[in-house]
């Protein structure tokens, strides 16, 4: 029960690390963290996980993720959905199977679910192993430059960059959604204005007191108004997302 008790605790107090110290990773811990993603619940172990160490490649990842903390991660982990080695595997079982067609998505959403699970199995140990971690979005967001940069195939598809290293900051808990609102009994509640309203006014305050925006991002404004220009339909966004959708469909990811 001990022991039950301090993974939970572990759980529920992790973070997200930005600032990392000076110090190496190694390979053997690397290898651990990696193989406890493969541990986590799957389908078709639809995943690959590009272990950047390239100095120029890091570099090129923190400009396109805007993000200075990228390149001084002790080991930075681009995680991607992969159907190409699915695919392979099909191969060899039939001559007549679903990826040879585009009408079947639940291989895509398969894939992208279960890289979700080992990539948070990854979080998970490098918390046990005394490390801090960052998930970021730059990846799918820039998929295309990713995908270019690390040389993927065709069913390959960037998801996430994993930064992990020493930690050496230590920020508060950030806000999550009440459990009411998440855990559903029976059948689905629907939330009413006034708790949506709730949750992102006293979210929005916790990461203000925090000074979050100008600790990681130097932005001078409220968190509130930034995710409402995060979120705003701009013909920027539609062009970013259109490009997004022909690049997924040229690597035979149909959602």
């Amino acid at each position: 029960m001990s022991a039950a008790r301090s993974l939970l605790n572990i759980i529920y107090n992790r973070r997200t690390i930005r600032k990392f110290k000076p110090v190496d990773v190694p390979e053997e811990i690397v290898n651990m963290i990696v193989e406890a993603g493969q541990r986590a619940p799957s389908y078709n172990q639809a995943y690959s996980f590009i272990l950047v160490s390239d100095r120029e490649k890091r570099k090129a990842l923190e400009e396109i993720c805007d993000a200075k903390y990228v390149s001084n991660a002790s080991v930075i982990i681009v995680v991607c959905s992969d159907l190409n080695r699915v695919k392979k595997m099909f191969d060899y079982l039939s001559n007549n199977h679903v990826l040879m067609y585009d009408e079947y998505p639940v291989e895509t959403i398969y894939s992208i679910f279960e890289t979700g699970l080992a990539t948070q199995n990854m979080i998970i140990a490098a918390e046990v192993l005394g490390f801090g971690t960052a998930l970021l979005d730059c990846a799918l967001f820039e998929a295309e430059r990713v995908a270019a940069l690390l040389e993927l195939p065709k069913g390959v598809v960037p998801i996430g960059l994993l930064c992990i290293g020493e930690k050496d900051e230590l920020p508060p808990k950030r806000p999550r959604w009440p459990l009411h609102m998440v855990l559903h009994k029976n059948k689905y509640r629907e939330p009413n204005p006034y708790e949506v309203a709730n949750y992102v006014e006293e979210s929005s305050e916790m990461y203000d007191q925090e000074g979050y925006l100008m600790k990681y991002g130097g932005i001078p404004m409220k968190y509130k108004d930034y995710l409402a220009a995060k979120i705003e339909r701009t013909k920027e966004l539609e062009r970013k997302y259109e490009k997004l959708s022909k690049f997924l469909k040229k690597a035979g990811f149909r959602i």
